[in-house]
């Protein structure tokens, strides 16, 4: 996120980006934005550690973090299933990055169940005057979603959706996994598992299709005791599951695992069992966040443009909102992989 203060004769030369506020104050990128745009319950004393970071940055908090709406200004309600996921910080910052550039404001909620109404949805939207809406991942379903977009200007980011009307920015899910377990069996693993996330969400379901089809054209067979679909987007519990993989009389050499978090998570689950990473099973994660350079052996992953993709929905979504008859557009933006020690 890029701010510029400019107002009569006060204009600041130099940029400064929403990750540079949220170092300064020793706070996540997540509550720099929610104290900015005004949302959520934030500690008065995080709040004034946020507003002191940005004056001694050169940045009148004044003028970023007053009243909700003037006159004319434009906001975009933007929608995460889950704000622990690190992955998601980037992507805030691209879309941030954006707004801002084009004189939007971005309000963010955790929409992580789906049960959760479209008169809800409705609801909040319309009390808040919001122009449009950008949902990162697949927080509404199919039908909702159908729906929505009939009366607001929507765009989706990281997921696909099934209605082919519906603008996304997203990474193509099932190649990227082929790369991955590709390159697992071109080091000679062949006993290879998958940790996966719930199949409700798109990206599990096109990342566990790019595995398997990648052992049928290598003609192998997915052990089906091998797979295994976490629950919950929580670091102990993929702990915890992958200690009862490696308790089978039949070991994988290698888990391939659709996110970074599960990554670490595996390397930790093996570490603890006694193994050794890579000698024993080797671990390719998903993502490349930050977290992935920090274990120990770092971790081989999936690198996603992550800013990139918030960035290019934002833009999608303003110029949808300011030019309503605009082509529907299917992005898909490209992934590699960064090969490091736990293979």
């Amino acid at each position: 996120m890029k701010i510029f203060h400019k107002g009569g004769n006060m204009a600041i030369s130099k940029d400064v980006t929403i990750s540079e506020i949220a170092a300064r104050a020793d706070v996540s990128i997540a509550t720099v934005s929610r104290v900015i745009n005004q949302i959520g319950n934030t500690k008065a004393e995080t709040k004034q550690r946020v507003f002191q970071a940005m004056s001694e940055l050169g940045l009148n908090p004044n003028t970023y973090c007053g009243a909700k709406d003037t006159a004319g200004s434009q906001s975009i309600l933007v929608c995460l299933p889950d704000f622990r996921n690190p992955f998601n910080a980037d992507v805030i910052e691209g879309i941030q990055n954006a707004a801002i550039t084009h004189g939007y404001r971005t309000f963010f909620y955790e929409a992580s169940d789906l049960r959760f109404s479209l008169y809800e949805y409705e609801k909040i939207i319309n009390q808040n005057n919001f122009c449009g809406l950008l949902l990162v991942h697949n927080v509404l379903d199919t039908d909702q979603l159908n729906k929505i977009k009939l009366k607001y200007p929507v765009v989706m980011c990281s997921e696909h959706c099934n209605l082919p009307d519906v603008s996304f920015v997203s990474i193509d899910d099932v190649y990227s996994s082929q790369i991955a377990v590709n390159y697992l069996l071109s080091i000679g693993r062949t006993r290879i598992a998958l940790i996966n996330s719930q199949l409700t969400n798109a990206y599990a379901r096109y990342r566990e299709k790019g595995f398997l089809d990648a052992l049928g054209k290598a003609g192998m067979q997915a052990n089906n005791n091998w797979i295994l679909h976490i629950t919950e987007f929580d670091f102990d519990i993929a702990v915890s599951v992958i200690t009862s993989l490696l308790k089978q009389t039949e070991r994988p050499d290698a888990l391939y695992c659709v996110s970074d978090v599960y990554g670490a998570a595996a390397i930790k689950a093996i570490q603890n069992f006694g193994l050794r990473v890579p000698e024993d099973i080797a671990v390719v994660g998903f993502d490349n966040i930050d977290l992935s350079k920090m274990v120990v052996p770092s971790l081989t992953t999936i690198n996603q443009p992550k800013k990139q993709l918030g960035h290019q929905a934002c833009e999608m979504l303003i110029n949808l909102i300011e030019n309503p008859s605009t082509p529907t557009q299917h992005i898909l933006l490209d992934t590699e992989l960064i090969v490091r020690s736990s293979t």
